[in-house]
């Protein structure tokens, strides 16, 4: 596999998915700004002191009651956690290269094995087996560049006070909090090892680091904010607890420094777009470690390799190795370790850390728990190779990655899709409580003024959908053929001689082993008949077209504003027909009292013309002709097996034959046939009219469950016509905007994030 190629091609497929992230967070964002809107006003309705709906609220109190009621702190929580999410993919589809953390214990060999990768050395990759190196973390580039050099980011002022003040409060709890930077070196030493509970090795170990920070705070203040990039020879100097030639010689500009991130040439060709991240070792005694190690797997990794190096005195698994794949599970989830978690055992051949020995023991236990989806891998590796980690390592975890990058960036899409949907939710339960306090609104004044307008518009759209049955187009067309299915069969008829093989296609038959006459004759029949229903089972597209036509003719009916009006209170276009009926069908369903429409559109969305319900069976049934398993006597084939030419034209012979016999016995069957799509699409409409117009339930009838729709839909159908209407009567026009603007994004399709449906 060329794997630099292959990670381009994952690198531009997660450029193109970009812009949708960015869609679907504007998307969110208009339903979060209309929330903040509608929060303001419940919060006026609490407080009952709202200039702008004063006469909102004193014609209908009932209304500010059911505002206050109103709560959004779940929708909310959910916009966070999916901006969150959101946040996660935008940054993870940004990079321009491939991320691989790694991670660990103090001193299983992390820096060694990213130094064999890189090619780097101890000055600029840490790594030693005394006592902890890494300083801060590090970030290696595989860059087509000459020269080894380093861009240091630093903490920020805040960002550096703030871990200060970390210290001191888990030191000292929460007394001591500094307010600047600068008091950080005025802090007396000697008082404060006095107030620390001497019983706690933690707090001692803490303090210890903290020292650091205050002696050395005069230095290393200069620094912050600030962006330096630095030669090879000066890497060491900020991203080292001390020199790794000398340990006598200490550093500590790493206590300011944010991230290093290091460009080389990797010597491995195979490398590709890959960054290497490193992390500070757990054991350490900087404060936060575990948490800073699981912030880089979340936000900075797209695979995550665990480095262990088993002691040579036994045959164990430590129980902080386990911890810490329990706990990246924890956060980037069981399906992403199990995809991207590869766990490598640093082997030591000899010396005194000679572990070679046990370690196949050791794999086979952690293989025995990576059976319940815990780890990609795991590996024996000696990270003083360098041959060793290329080829046993490097390369079989980049071609892991070829297939595995592609189902994690799908599960975390997946999970934000998730998460949308739960807003979603959130965002209708609130639109939902809204538009009851809407109908508040509409009194019984209301529904007389309007009571003209519904009358006259449930008897225009009526009377369209009676026209269509009526004249144009089904009542004209009811008893003619269907011209379209009409010339699309005759195309499929004519297509059944295109199955008539070349003579040479039967030599072929006959010259392949010891087949006879009529075994050739038998396979080809058997192909052809398949071929044949296959053809005409491609008419159910021009059937199904159709349908959509009949199904757009109806909803034209039903909102044109000129007739039903019902658009205005859909957000799907009406050319997507069954997703316009659909819409409208979870408009209905949102009260009992609108069964009776539901039930005519539901019967309407389900309908479908297909050829397996009223034409492949004749089809079918004219093929008995070329089904020797059917018929009485084979046909006969002159010649012997020598004589392969002679049997080879008879057979095409016989296929002609056979196939004008079919093809004259399903055009005499189709004649008949024709005017049924026109006569089943008259009845659909028929159907559908005589349900919205007479269907009833005992004493409740359809045309009222219509008026109530109507009535309840007074503000969207007849926008305009209201807004005027409640501006007479002092009503503020922001409340009527802002209900449309609720109502428009109460649509499932605002939230869907890449197809996957809400």
């Amino acid at each position: 596999m060329d794997i630099p190629s292959k990670i381009e091609e994952l690198i531009k497929e997660r450029e193109r998915k970009l812009p949708l992230v960015s869609e679907m967070k504007g998307k969110i964002a208009q339903a979060k700004q209309v929330i903040e809107k509608l929060e303001t006003i419940c919060e006026e309705a609490g407080l009952d002191q709202s200039d702008k709906f004063r006469d909102l609220f004193e014609q209908n109190p009932d209304i500010a009651e059911d505002l206050r009621l109103i709560n959004t702190k779940q929708f909310n929580g959910a916009y966070d956690e999916a901006v969150s999410l959101l946040n996660k993919l935008e940054d993870r589809f940004s990079r321009k290269e491939i991320h691989i953390s790694f991670v660990g214990r103090a001193r299983q060999g992390k820096s060694l094995v990213m130094q064999s990768i890189s090619g780097l050395s101890g000055d600029i990759i840490p790594a030693s087996d005394g006592a902890d190196c890494t300083g801060t973390k590090s970030v290696i580039i595989n860059k087509d560049v000459t020269e080894v050099t380093a861009e240091i980011n630093f903490y920020n002022r805040a960002e550096y006070l703030e871990i200060v003040n970390k210290y001191m409060k888990d030191i000292f709890e929460d007394k001591n909090k500094l307010l600047s930077v600068e008091e950080i070196s005025k802090l007396p030493v000697v008082d404060l090892r006095n107030q620390i509970d001497t019983t706690s090795a933690k707090k001692l170990a803490l303090f210890e680091q903290l020292v650091k920070y205050i002696e050395h705070s005069e230095e290393l203040i200069p620094l912050l904010g600030m962006k330096k990039n630095v030669p090879a020879m000066d890497i060491e100097k900020y991203v080292a607890q001390y020199s790794c030639k000398d340990k006598a010689q200490k550093y500590f500009s790493y206590l300011a420094v944010k991230v290093a991130n290091i460009m080389c040439k990797f010597p491995c060709e195979q490398s590709g777009k890959i960054m290497l991240v490193d992390t500070i070792g757990l054991g350490d005694t900087a404060i936060d470690i575990r948490e800073r190690m699981l912030e880089t797997v979340g936000k900075d990794s797209d695979a995550i390799i665990l480095m262990t190096r088993p002691d040579s005195k036994g045959q164990k698994l430590e129980q902080d190795d386990i911890d810490i794949v329990q706990s990246i599970s924890d956060k980037m989830t069981a399906d992403y370790t199990k995809q991207l978690l590869f766990w490598i055992l640093n082997k030591v051949s000899s010396g005194v850390g000679k572990n070679v020995d046990g370690l196949a023991e050791i794999q086979k236990r952690i293989k025995g728990i990576t059976e319940d989806d815990i780890t990609a891998d795991c590996m024996i590796i000696d990270c003083f190779d360098r041959k060793d980690v290329e080829e046993n390592m490097l390369i079989p975890i980049l071609n892991r990655l070829s297939t595995g990058l592609p189902i994690t960036d799908e599960l975390m899409i997946n999970e934000a899709a998730d998460q949308i949907k739960v807003l979603y939710q959130e965002y209708h339960n609130i639109a939902d409580k809204v538009g009851k306090a809407v109908l508040a609104t509409i009194d019984l004044d209301t529904k007389r003024e309007f009571r003209s307008e519904i009358n006259k518009t449930y008897n225009r759209m009526t009377n369209s959908i009676r026209n269509l049955y009526l004249s144009e187009p089904y009542g004209k067309l009811r008893k003619n053929a269907c011209e379209v299915l009409k010339k699309a069969a005759e195309q499929k008829l004519l297509n059944i001689f295109k199955n008539i093989p070349e003579k040479e296609e039967i030599l072929d038959y006959l010259n392949n082993g010891t087949i006879n006459q009529h075994n050739a004759y038998e396979r080809l029949t058997d192909r052809i008949r398949l071929n044949i229903i296959n053809d005409f089972l491609e008419l159910n597209v021009v059937l199904h077209e159709l349908v959509v036509q009949m199904k757009n003719n109806i909803i034209h009916c039903l909102a044109d504003e000129n007739e039903g009006g019902l658009k205005y209170i859909i957000t799907e276009s009406v050319e997507n027909v069954d997703e316009w009926l659909q819409e409208l069908i979870s408009k209905f369903n949102s009260e009992n009292k609108y069964e009776l429409i539901s039930e005519a559109l539901e019967q309407l969305l389900k309908f479908d013309l297909r050829m397996e319900s009223f034409l492949i069976y004749r089809v079918r049934g004219n093929l008995d002709t070329i089904d020797i398993s059917l018929s009485e006597q084979p046909p006969e084939i002159r010649g012997s097996l020598a004589e392969k030419d002679i049997i080879a034209s008879d057979i095409v012979s016989w296929l002609e034959h056979n196939l004008e016999t079919v093809y004259k016995n399903i055009k005499e069957d189709f004649k008949t046939l024709y005017n049924y799509p026109n006569t089943a699409l008259w009845a659909v409409v028929k159907d559908f009219y005589d349900r919205i117009v007479y269907a009833s339930k005992g004493d409740f009838t359809v045309e009222r469950a219509w008026e109530y729709f109507y009535e309840d839909n007074i503000s969207f159908i007849w926008k305009d016509k209201y807004g005027e209407y409640q501006a007479k009567k002092s009503v503020s026009q922001y409340w009527d905007e802002l209900i449309n603007e609720i109502r428009k994004y109460d649509n499932k399709k605002q939230f869907c994030f890449m197809s996957k449906e809400v």
